[in-house]
Formats: C-alpha cells, sequence, structure tokens
C-alpha cells in the first residue's frame, strides 16, 4: 500500500513539463505577433527636385606662384667681398647682387696680356723678315771670317814647307793644322748664319709663334671670363626673398648664395574637380580676382590665360592642377595670395537634375539620394537611388542617378533620410523649399 506515496513525484514531474511547453508556445504566438506589426513610420522632411539649366561657369580659389625662382650660385670659387642686394628687394635684370674676391685673378690676366704683348713682337719680327742691315753685318762678317781662313791656310802652307825641311818641329804644324781648321769653322758658321738671314724666317717657326699667340688669347680670354663670373647677377627682373651667404664666407662652386622669384608675370594654381577637366583647355581666358575684403578698395580684377594643365591629380580630392598666366606689372600680386578664379565657357541650352546639398548622403562606397514614392495601398515609402554628384549651384547640388530616373517634382528627403532604409513606409512632416 505504498503506491500513493510513489506517485506524488511523478505528478509533480508532469506539471512542470506542462507549464515549460505551455510558455514556449506562449513565447512562440508572441512573436509570430510582433512578427507580424506593422513597420513604424519614419517621420522626415522633404524638399521637390527641381531641373534647372545646367551652368557653364567654373569658380575655384587659386594660389599666386611666381613665374620663376632661381637660387643664384657661384660660378667660381672664391670669397665673398661685397653684397649689394638684400631680402625683399627688387632687382632688375643683369644686376650685380653680390661680388667675390678678384685680385689674384686680375694679377694673373696682367701676366697673360704681358705673355701675349711678347709673342706678338716676336711674330712681327717673324713676318717682317731679316732687315738689309742685320744681312749686311752677316755678310760683312763671313767677308772676315773667310780672310781670317785665307791667312791661317797660307801660314799652314809655309809652315807645312818649313817642317818638311826640317826647319820646324812637328809641334809647329800641328799648331798651324789646328788654326786653319778653327778659321775654316768660323768662316762656315759665320756663313751658314748669313744664309739663313737671306732666306727669312721658316715658315714652320711663324705657325709656331701663330700658335703661341692664339694660346695666349685664349688664356686671357678665359681668365676675364673667370673675373666677370665671379659677380653673381640677376638672371631676371623680379625679388630677392632669401640671402644665404656673408661678407667674408668662402663659396666654392655651385654654392648658393642668394634665392630670387620673378613675379611679372606670376602663375596662378587651381586644382579643378574631376568633373571640370575637360571643359578647360589651353590657351582658354580667365578673370582672376584678387578680393581687397574692404567696402572702400575696389577688388583688383586681371585678365589671365591657362598654359599648364597637368594630367596628374589627386586621388583623394580628384582635382587636377591647372595653371594661369597673369601679367602683373605693379606686382600688385605676390606670391603665396589667395584669388578667385572665374571662368565662363560658352553657353549651352542643356538641363539638369538639382536637389538639396542635404538630400545628398555620403558614405566611403556611395553617394545615395532617398525619393519618396507613393505605393497603392502602402502609402509613402522611400526609395533609395544611388546617384553621381556634380556641381553645386547655391544650396543644390546635380545629381546623375545610376539605374532608377529621379523626375522634377519628386519628393526628396533632406530630415532624416541617415536612417532610412529601403521600402520603409514614410510620414512627410515638413516640406521645405
Amino acid at each position: 500500500m505504498k503506491l500513493p506515496a510513489a506517485n506524488k513525484p511523478i505528478n509533480r514531474f508532469c506539471l512542470s513539463c506542462f507549464l515549460s511547453l505551455f510558455l514556449c508556445a506562449l513565447f512562440l504566438f508572441c512573436g509570430q505577433a510582433l512578427a507580424q506589426k506593422p513597420d513604424q513610420l519614419a517621420r522626415v522632411g522633404v524638399s521637390k527636385v527641381q531641373v534647372l539649366p545646367e551652368t557653364n561657369k567654373i569658380e575655384l580659389p587659386g594660389n599666386v606662384l611666381p613665374w620663376a625662382t632661381s637660387r643664384l650660385a657661384a660660378e667660381v670659387e672664391g670669397r665673398v667681398e661685397k653684397i649689394v642686394a638684400g631680402e625683399g628687394q627688387s632687382v632688375a635684370e643683369g644686376d650685380p647682387l653680390i661680388y667675390l674676391r678678384t685680385q689674384p685673378q686680375k694679377l694673373e690676366l696682367e701676366l697673360a696680356e704681358a705673355e701675349r704683348e711678347m709673342t706678338a713682337n716676336r711674330l712681327e719680327e717673324l713676318t717682317a723678315g731679316t732687315r738689309p742691315e742685320v744681312i749686311e753685318a752677316a755678310n760683312a762678317a763671313t767677308k772676315n771670317a773667310e780672310a781670317a781662313l785665307k791667312l791661317t791656310q797660307v801660314e799652314l802652307n809655309r809652315i807645312q814647307k818649313l817642317f818638311k825641311e826640317g826647319v820646324l818641329s812637328g809641334n809647329d804644324y800641328d799648331n798651324a793644322s789646328t788654326a786653319a781648321d778653327r778659321a775654316r769653322a768660323a768662316r762656315d758658321e759665320k756663313k751658314a748664319k748669313w744664309d739663313e738671314l737671306v732666306a727669312g724666317p721658316r715658315i714652320e717657326e711663324i705657325k709656331q709663334q701663330e700658335a703661341r699667340l692664339s694660346a695666349a688669347e685664349v688664356k686671357i680670354k678665359f681668365i676675364q671670363d673667370n673675373i666677370d663670373r665671379s659677380v653673381i647677377r640677376s638672371p631676371f627682373n623680379g625679388f630677392i626673398i632669401e640671402k644665404l651667404t656673408e661678407v667674408g664666407q668662402w663659396l666654392e662652386k655651385g654654392d648658393p648664395g642668394m634665392t630670387m622669384i620673378a613675379t611679372d608675370p606670376v602663375k596662378v594654381e587651381v586644382h579643378v574637380p574631376q568633373h571640370h577637366f575637360y571643359r578647360v583647355g589651353k590657351g582658354i581666358k580667365v578673370k582672376v580676382i584678387l578680393e581687397s575684403r574692404q567696402d572702400s578698395v575696389p577688388d583688383h580684377v586681371f585678365q589671365g590665360k591657362v598654359i599648364e594643365i597637368i594630367p596628374f591629380g589627386n586621388s583623394a580630392s580628384r582635382t587636377f592642377p591647372v595653371r594661369i598666366q597673369v601679367d602683373n606689372p605693379k606686382s600688385i600680386l605676390a606670391a603665396g595670395m589667395l584669388v578667385k578664379v572665374i571662368y565662363q565657357p560658352e553657353k549651352t541650352s542643356s538641363k539638369q537634375i538639382y536637389v538639396p546639398k542635404d538630400a545628398l548622403v555620403r558614405s566611403p562606397d556611395e553617394a545615395v539620394v532617398w525619393v519618396v514614392r507613393p505605393e497603392q495601398g502602402k502609402g509613402m515609402k522611400a526609395h533609395k537611388v544611388i546617384v553621381t554628384a556634380g556641381e553645386q549651384k547655391n544650396s543644390m547640388i546635380a545629381i546623375n542617378p545610376k539605374g532608377d530616373k529621379i523626375k522634377a517634382g519628386e519628393w526628396v528627403v533632406v530630415q532624416g533620410n541617415e536612417r532610412l532604409r529601403p521600402g520603409i513606409s514614410i510620414e512627410i512632416i515638413k516640406e521645405l523649399p
């Protein structure tokens, strides 16, 4: 009779299982009910899509650049003796800026000029030939040598006879013979000299002196060029912006002494967005404006011309550098100034879709616009349209839809568009112009 006591645990277990199954069924029923609950409305502000004439005017900020920048270096080595221009000073082309010491070169130049003069005199002497009086003197010397030779020959003959007769010794005969040989050699030397003077200078000697004179002339030019290059001069009209040496400093070849810039004309560099890049061509005229920022002072307006288009853009900003030449005779534009560049191409009749800038939602991957459209029996729904942004006009921006079309007059979300998802129901709480 212990069975009733054994049934009590079994009943408690069955009751626990029943409660667990009931709670699971209730949870599933509530989940389905919640899943079948319609989406909540997204409250947004909207504005209408507009179709406006496409503007051709391009307006961009620009930066003034010098026409040229030059680091003026020493062409010869030397010690800085004098500096005649300072930073910020305006200089003209050819003005001396830095003098290097040239005393050693000047002394070398004097020596070279003296050597050239000596060589020129010798060449003139050779070219003119031997003077008659010199030839006559050489002729007289030859005749004297011949007379002396005859005298020694007579004496030799006499001594030779006496030697054979045994009156004189062999030593006397040898002395007389040697004297005759010397007289003959002296006569031959004088005659050769006379013949050379009569024939005149050799053409080879004249050419040799001519070559020496040419070398002397080149040497003088070389030294003079070094003296001239010891002065660092301005290569163009402009301004000194940096002094890189001082008096007394030794400069080697290529060491910089100053930096200067040319400012007439100047270059103005603008960074043209990708969608405008092919609308800008070399040689087109643009307007460059330097704003005064003062009511009493008018803006300075310049006319410029596009001279350089660089087809290598910034991958982050998608812009391309374009440089403009602007005449600047009064140096009103200074390097580093900010200016406004305006380009107005020829007018066209094309039109473009514009939306408020707040309607554009950008992400790293894409740019989208949320269009509000009615669906039968479902009210207003949000439709995601991927677009490509174009030029801006005041608070509006041009768009080019990809795939889905957007028509003029349709509503686009401008407030609350950051939390939308495709197909969500929309409640318009504000209509913006």
